[in-house]
């Protein structure tokens, strides 16, 4: 019997997340603070309605009976497809409300997150899933969707100190699953991995493996994580064709199961992993990604699956938690995307500004000259190499990961941003890749209102956004969507502007040249947009510099077209990048 968890679980979302939400001052220090993320009960306590993601064996039900019991919610284990009426059938008017388990609705759960919305307006509500299903949702905005992380290693060694128990097991990166860490306290041998964990428990108990898939087969809930653990080990004695088989039936049902497997395969797993990308269906760029997690770049199967990811990227399928799998893969293996790519801006007249927030208005004309500006913003890539260049300091702590080289170039001053675009002025004029009286910069607040609305005109309450319609948000990587970090670049084509940009809604916050005031709340610089001091580069550091566009932790009315943000040019944090304009000189 698995011991059920009892420890504080953590949520992807920090303090300082939530303070970038608004305009907020930056102190300067010389290295990012360290994260202090919000416990999922004080997200609980804090928020709603809350859409709670976790892998199988994350505590989710664990946790699900302590709020039940300890704050008053009604717990609903929900065991498949159901709607939201004869989930909630019986239960007293005004209660708040636990719904544990929305991923085994299948696809009944989308309405029956738009029901709850609809029913339980002024009610508590805590909803809670696995993200593998549920991120594939076209999610119905209006949840605070955030995600389970896994056990700190102090947080297990406490445990272990607290219990008195001397094991290697526990301390694993294996057992950073809780499930997976209450099964590791029975074990007295190194497991380094969730399989070193099985393979255990079957040494004592050959038949677990084959019960396990068993189990799996049958859609029996108690211990997935370990079932689907014991399933994968139970495949090793079938054929490719009938894990593969298996897999593109129910992919929901087996992606762990198949993941598993590929991990136990090693370099024998070619005859599964060609199985498992055949077609051109959902399943299997899915397997793609899978086979991408554990493929030597040497295998002739390669070039198949770059192009199956590739392709999952640029189309923007499955869901934007699969895209960013592909895209980690893609950037170990060698982005084959040009992530230093301009696009043309037509000079011309377009309309500036908006009525739908106060530091936006009035909507006015505005006239610019031809620009070239960034596909996407600058990359980790891209920066490291200005860094290795010219031996800036950076207090970026991922930046030099290889998995993160196609993530936007985050933890930037001002400053920064624009010793970049000199040092790039320099070097691609040297490449011949700019004219001699053309220049690298950063983007005035106009040019980047251009690139990212086009010829979009006022919409009066209506909020702008890059990709010409409603809000969407498979469009961007915004609180919305729930990802509460940067990705890499592009993973959201529908929200691409009118000039073909990525990510001007969401991702990152983006320096501009144009001056803000030193006000954190009120522009001093105002519209319309005038020539009155606004570009003055030589401004001191207490004058703040206009960011636009967003970031991760942003919500809808942020992530668009309009919104000024701004930051002390000194201050810098995880959610602050910025994309290059090229221009002649003037």
């Amino acid at each position: 019997m698995i011991e059920e968890p009892r420890f504080p679980l953590l949520v992807n979302f920090t303090h300082e997340d939530k303070a970038a939400k608004g305009l907020r001052s930056l102190r300067e220090p010389t290295t990012p603070e360290p994260p202090v993320y919000f416990t999922a009960r004080e997200m609980v306590e804090t928020t709603t309605p809350l859409l709670l993601l976790g892998d199988r064996g994350s505590g989710k039900t664990v946790f699900a009976r302590q709020i039940a019991s300890e704050l008053g919610y009604h717990h609903v284990e929900i065991s498949g497809p159901a709607s939201f009426a004869e989930l909630t059938e019986g239960l007293p008017e005004g209660a708040s409300l636990i719904l544990d388990g929305v991923d085994r609705l299948g696809p009944q759960g989308v309405a029956v997150l738009e029901d709850a919305l609809a029913h339980l307006p002024e009610r508590r509500l805590l909803v809670l899933g696995e993200p593998s299903v549920v991120k594939s949702w076209r999610i119905p905005s209006g949840y605070h969707i955030h995600t389970l992380l896994p056990l700190p290693l102090e947080q297990r060694e406490a445990v272990l100190s607290t219990r008195r128990i001397n094991a290697l097991a526990p301390l694993s990166r294996a057992a950073a699953n809780p499930a997976l860490f209450s099964l590791a306290l029975s074990i007295d041998m190194p497991a380094e991995t969730p399989e070193d964990l099985i393979d255990a428990i079957v040494a004592g108990q050959p038949a677990a493996a084959e019960a396990g898939f068993a189990a799996v087969q049958e859609g029996r809930s108690a211990n997935r994580v370990v079932n689907d653990l014991l399933a994968a080990r139970h495949l090793l004695t079938l054929s490719a064709d009938t894990a593969a088989r298996l897999f593109h039936t129910s992919p929901d049902v087996w992606a762990p199961s198949i993941a598993s497997l590929l991990r136990r395969l090693q370099g024998a797993l070619e005859a599964l992993a060609e199985r498992l990308i055949e077609g051109s269906g959902d399943s299997a760029l899915r397997g793609a990604v899978m086979v991408a997690e554990v493929l030597d770049a040497g295998s002739p199967l390669y070039p198949a699956v770059t192009a199956s990811l590739v392709r999952l990227v640029e189309t923007g399928s499955l869901s934007a938690s699969d895209r960013d799998a592909a895209a980690r893969a893609l950037a170990v293996w060698g982005d084959p995307r040009d992530l230093e790519a301009l696009t043309e801006v037509p000079g011309g007249t377009f309309t500036f500004g908006s009525d739908t927030h106060p530091n936006s208005q009035p909507p006015h004309s505005v006239t610019l000259a031809d620009f070239r500006i960034g596909l996407y913003p600058v990359t980790n890539a891209a920066y490291t190499a200005f860094v290795d260049g010219t031996g800036r300091h950076w207090a970026s702590t991922d930046g030099r990961k290889k998995e993160r080289s196609n993530a936007p170039a985050v933890d930037l001053t001002w400053h920064d941003a624009r010793a970049y675009c000199n040092w790039l002025t320099r070097r691609w004029r040297t490449e011949g890749q700019i004219d001699q009286d053309e220049v690298v910069r950063l983007p005035t607040e106009p040019e980047w209102e251009r690139a990212a609305r086009g010829d979009q005109p006022d919409a009066g309450a209506e909020i702008v956004y890059p990709w010409q319609g409603p809000w969407d948000p498979d469009a961007a990587n915004s609180e919305e969507t729930g990802l509460n970090t940067t990705c890499a670049v592009g993973l959201f084509p529908k929200g691409r502007s009118p000039y073909g940009c990525y990510d001007m809604a969401g991702q990152v916050w983006e320096w501009t040249t144009t001056l803000w005031g030193d006000d954190m709340a009120v522009p001093e610089f105002k519209y319309p947009y005038a020539n009155d001091g606004r570009e003055n580069s030589a401004a001191g550091p207490e004058i703040r510099r206009v960011l636009r566009g967003g970031c991760f932790s942003s919500t809808k009315a942020k992530a668009c077209c309009t919104y000024r943000g701004s930051l002390e040019p000194d201050g810098f944090w995880r959610g602050n990048g910025f994309r290059i304009v090229v221009s002649k000189w003037s």
